[in-house]
């Protein structure tokens, strides 16, 4: 199963989701072509309310260890209620470039 897979996996289990995506941006960033290391999550939970954004990304960083010791790098974290997420417009910015 890819990482981008088990990343989902692990989210739909631990959260009542109303809208996922789970980016494979590691062709960004240095290494191989077929490289799971760096993925942009974009995740809208009404689990979020009433949690600062400190306390939504430790909950997800911590679901994700098992995934950080095996092979993933890094997690863009764009974490939002359904409320938070109709006023951004439904979107989120385009990952800026890696310096290579």
């Amino acid at each position: 199963m890819s990482l981008e897979k088990k990343i989902e996996n692990v989210l739909n289990e631990n959260f009542k989701v109303n809208h996922l995506e789970v980016i494979n941006e590691s062709y960004m960033h240095s290494g191989p072509d077929n490289a799971e290391t760096h993925f942009k999550v974009i995740m809208v939970s009404e689990d979020f309310i009433n949690l600062k954004l400190i306390e939504r990304h430790r909950s997800i960083n911590e679901l994700m260890k098992d995934q950080f010791s095996n092979g993933l790098h890094a997690l863009s974290l764009h974490l939002f209620t359904t409320s938070e997420w109709s006023k951004k417009g439904e979107k989120v910015k385009e990952s800026p470039p890696c310096a290579k």
